[in-house]
């Protein structure tokens, strides 16, 4: 019997929701090439970064870990807030695109104020 695992099953899912989009792209009279669930990946790291966001958020934000660097080794910040920041934007770019109007995204989040430790800890 083959076991069937998340990725498979999120492989199979993925290819047949962008296959679908593509048919119903075309019956609408768009012409889109099928494309992958990477392609989408990789389009949106190209735009994030033309756009001027920050390299480590956007590697973040795509689980992309490097750990062949000392800096990759030791830097375990996760930019949390900035990656919520940056997708938020994406998402505004994306509405302005698809309502036909200019949007400039806002490239850093506004500051962030620590949580100050207890002082009796």
């Amino acid at each position: 019997m083959i076991e069937t695992t998340r990725a498979n099953t999120c492989v199979a899912f993925c290819g047949s929701l962008t296959a679908a989009v593509v048919e119903r792209a075309k019956g609408e009279g768009l012409p889109l090439e099928p494309f992958t669930v990477h392609d989408l990946r990789r389009t949106g790291s190209t735009l994030l970064n033309e756009l001027g966001f920050n390299k480590d958020w956007i590697e973040k934000a795509l689980a992309h870990e490097d750990n062949r660097t000392s800096r990759g080794t030791y830097n375990k910040a996760e930019y949390e807030r900035q990656r919520r920041h940056m997708l938020q934007e994406w998402a505004n770019t994306i509405d302005a695109w698809i309502e036909g109007r200019k949007y400039m995204p806002v490239l850093v989040p506004p500051a962030v104020e620590w949580d100050v430790p207890d002082p009796s800890l």
